[in-house]
């Protein structure tokens, strides 16, 4: 696992600290706690964050940086199978259950990296980081580059 992707705004392209994770929640974890949300791929990095933007504000997008982050190859990584994901996503409040099984393994501090299927490429991983980890002092940005969404997209939303 050399290599990581995140997209972030310019002015948190450097900030490894989990903090947007912390303010707003995500998938993998509740408001209150530190994550740092990347992708095996910048194109799924990019998938990711798009979903995420409301139909609303998609003729307007975002210019980020795409952030390319070494983690060490022997990170500690617990791994959420695809059937495991499966069973969440049937639970009743399916955010709630992932966010249980992503704040428990921020909470034990036992892995660096949470891997978890991607829910909408369920063949490639999504890659959660526990800022708080030791290890997560060894993950370096490797690189940056100012990301453009092809303008094509804001009009996917129609």
């Amino acid at each position: 696992m050399p290599f990581v992707w995140r997209l972030a705004r310019p002015e948190f392209a450097d900030e490894l600290d989990g903090e947007g994770a912390r303010l707003f929640g995500g998938r993998w974890n509740s408001r209150g706690r530190n994550a740092i949300y990347t992708a095996s791929h910048l194109s799924l990095s990019v998938l990711e964050v798009y979903v995420n933007i409301p139909p609303a504000q998609r003729d307007d997008l975002p210019v980020l940086q795409a952030v390319q982050l070494s983690v060490p190859d022997e990170a500690a990584t617990m791994q959420v199978t695809r059937e495991r994901l499966t069973e969440l996503l049937a639970h009743p409040d399916p955010l709630a259950a992932c966010q249980a099984v992503g704040d428990d393994w921020i909470g034990r501090g036992d892995h660096l990296v949470l891997q978890v299927p991607s829910i909408l490429v369920p063949e490639e991983v999504n890659l959660i980081l526990n800022p708080a980890h030791p290890a997560m002092g060894d993950v370096i940005i490797a690189g940056t580059r100012t990301f453009h969404f092809d303008p094509r997209l804001a009009m996917a939303k129609r």
